[in-house]
């Protein structure tokens, strides 16, 4: 990064976190010296407490916000139907019917989607990266007719 805009980038960080500091004193009304002197102290435990309580606030929701990134993969993958749980008609068959059939992933699926109709199983060589092992592995979760059904 060229010097002029590391210090472009600095001179913004530090600008933003002047204006957090200043907004987090005006909330937490710490910005008035010459009341803090004649404060009880009750009133700067009152303080202190609104500041532990914003404190927890931003660590909840960082750590919320760490959780839903982290297991956010998980719910979306539990949309579909388990991989392999499927026999799919290659004919008919949806892109997340086709994703469920191990070895098929998104692109592939829209791949066999493009090359319709197929006369049978061994038509989806002609699909780039379909081939000899890779055809055998999926011919037990495909068929061309039919519906797609629950496998046994």
């Amino acid at each position: 990064m060229p010097r002029r805009q590391a210090h472009s980038v600095l001179s913004v960080m530090i600008t933003m976190s002047n204006n957090l500091y200043f907004k987090l004193m005006a909330i937490l009304d710490f910005d008035k010296h010459r009341r803090a002197k004649r404060q009880s102290k009750s009133a700067r435990k009152f303080d202190v407490q609104k500041l532990l309580i914003a404190a927890g606030a931003v660590i909840a929701l960082a750590s919320a916000t760490v959780w839903l990134i982290r297991d956010a993969k998980d719910v979306a993958d539990s949309f579909g139907p388990p991989e392999g749980s499927l026999i799919v008609n290659i004919n008919a068959a949806s892109e997340a019917e086709l994703v469920s059939v191990p070895g098929i992933g998104p692109t592939r699926a829209a791949q066999v989607i493009a090359g319709r109709p197929y006369k049978s199983v061994d038509d989806l060589e002609k699909i780039a990266g379909i081939a000899g092992k890779t055809l055998e592995s999926l011919r037990p979760f495909v068929t061309v007719d039919g519906e797609t059904r629950q496998r046994n």
